[in-house]
């Protein structure tokens, strides 16, 4: 019954842009609601559908990420709030760190994105391009550092 729900999800994607419900999941293919609405579950928790409305005015749609490339110069690269600023708005999916003309960066910064944000956005795949070699030390050091709690 899952296959047949997927199947239908996709098709609803992939013709509009336009949110769908559970109700008309289930009719498309074949299923309740309940069946149709616990599958949707599972593709919001897993981040590939967003929610829109309360209740039976629930509607689905594809997640869009806002941002995949973020470019760590133009933040600054010396506070825990730049960190913050820099991962503002940024949705599920792969996320590349460009290090491209970084001068300077503090450890706290980088604990932030890898030890707090990180680990709170289980649905975001950070990459990193361009780190300066003189910087891998820090960012090392800080891979042995356990997780913020």
């Amino acid at each position: 019954m899952r296959g047949i729900v997927n199947q239908v999800i996709s098709q609803l994607l992939s013709k509009s842009s336009q949110p769908f419900s559970s109700t008309e999941v289930a009719r498309a293919a074949g299923v309740s609601r309940q069946a149709a609405h616990k599958q949707l579950r599972q593709l919001v928790r897993a981040g590939e559908l967003s929610i829109q409305g309360k209740a039976r005015a629930r509607r689905y749609a594809r997640v869009v990420p806002l941002r995949t490339r973020l470019d760590v110069a133009s933040a600054g690269s010396l506070f825990r709030l730049s960190a913050r600023l820099l991962l503002d708005e940024v949705g599920p999916g792969e996320v590349t760190l460009d290090f491209t003309g970084v001068v300077d960066i503090a450890e706290e910064f980088l604990e932030e994105i890898f030890l707090v944000w990180a680990p709170a956005h289980p649905f975001v795949t950070l990459r990193i391009a361009h780190l300066p070699s003189r910087f891998a030390p820090l960012l090392f050091s800080l891979a042995r550092k356990p997780a913020a709690q």
